[in-house]
């Protein structure tokens, strides 16, 4: 029997955003974390107290964040902005960049980040794809990369010619990696060599279309590994979350009150909640109102709960520069 979450499920209820992603459970403080991309924002609720939502906001809004990560200090997160890296702090209410991409200078008006993961070493793997105004008059083109920065930030290109570069996991080794082709509608896995840093052995783990054939464009976005090996991965424009075994094997689909579905993790007290991000359906839409008081219709926008009863893997914390 598949789950299906309900406008009872939204959480928190008093928030809504225009494109919420990158959702990250601190299992160190019992926080959840997530960003919206289109409004520059990073989030941080207290699960103990969730009178405790604390923002941090660019200025720019020219700006954006494609991912978070967890750091060595609880109150600073690492933040994937558009151009390079920079670091939140929540006690400071900060965002501050220190490090820039290597990009050409046609790369710094034509891309951004996308999604990301920090590998069991304390590496960063992010994503870098078409931005926005770009895409919207282009389409999104296949001058994307993945990037893997060390600590000490050099910077390796893993994967080039990329389109989405989308949601990513590490198996409990590191030896293996799932790597999502969101516009080849594909979850890839590689072997992964961390002495020669290399990726070999590319293999389709699985291919959306094949779980959805009546869908045009059923795009995996972000994902979670549970503990068990078991794949989590949000289907934008499905209205679902894809739940996949280790063999790839269809377990169920989680329905969600939501079209664009982003992003998944697990986490919480007993580190089996599945925490859920969505896009309005008028993101782009910079007049419209984003209301938390509208649960009728599509729910795009809201973060969902749901009991799922598997633990997910802690998130691994990067190994880099916590001050700037």
């Amino acid at each position: 029997m598949s789950l299906i979450a309900t406008e009872r499920n939204i959480f928190p209820q008093s928030y809504r955003g225009r494109l919420t992603e990158g959702v990250t459970y601190d299992y160190r403080n019992n926080n959840l974390l997530w960003i919206d991309i289109i409004q520059g924002e990073v989030h941080r609720l207290s699960l103990n107290d969730l009178n405790q939502h604390e923002v941090l906001k660019w200025p720019d809004p020219k700006e954006s964040i494609g991912f978070i990560a967890l750091t060595k200090k609880e109150d600073v997160v690492l933040v994937a902005a558009k151009s390079g890296l920079a670091l939140g702090d929540f006690k400071k209410g900060t965002l501050e960049y220190f490090f820039e991409y290597p990009f050409s200078e046609s790369e710094k008006t034509r891309l951004r980040s996308n999604d990301g993961i920090i590998d069991p070493w304390g590496n960063l793997w992010i994503g870098v794809m078409t931005d926005f105004p770009v895409s919207a008059q282009e389409g999104v083109q296949g001058e994307g990369k993945l990037y893997r920065i060390t600590p000490d930030l050099k910077v390796d290109v893993m994967l080039e010619n990329t389109k989405i570069s989308n949601g990513m996991a590490f198996n409990d080794d590191g030896s293996e990696i799932y790597w999502t082709d969101s516009l080849n509608f594909t979850i890839y896995k590689f072997n992964y060599d961390h002495e020669t840093n290399k990726l070999n052995n590319k293999t389709a783990f699985i291919e959306t279309k094949h779980f959805y054939p009546n869908e045009n464009d059923p795009e995996p976005d972000g994902l979670v590994r549970a503990v068990n090996g078991d794949i989590y991965s949000a289907v934008f424009s499905t209205s679902t979350i894809l739940h996949v075994n280790e063999k790839g094997e269809l377990v169920e689909k989680i329905q969600i009150p939501a079209k664009r579905c982003t992003c998944v993790t697990i986490g919480g007290s007993d580190d089996d909640d599945l925490f859920v991000t969505t896009g309005h359906l008028r993101l782009d839409d910079f007049d419209a109102k984003i209301d938390a008081d509208d649960v009728f219709g599509d729910l795009g926008g809201f973060l969902f709960k749901l009991k799922v009863g598997l633990k997910g893997q802690k998130k691994n914390i990067w190994g880099g520069k916590v001050d700037i």
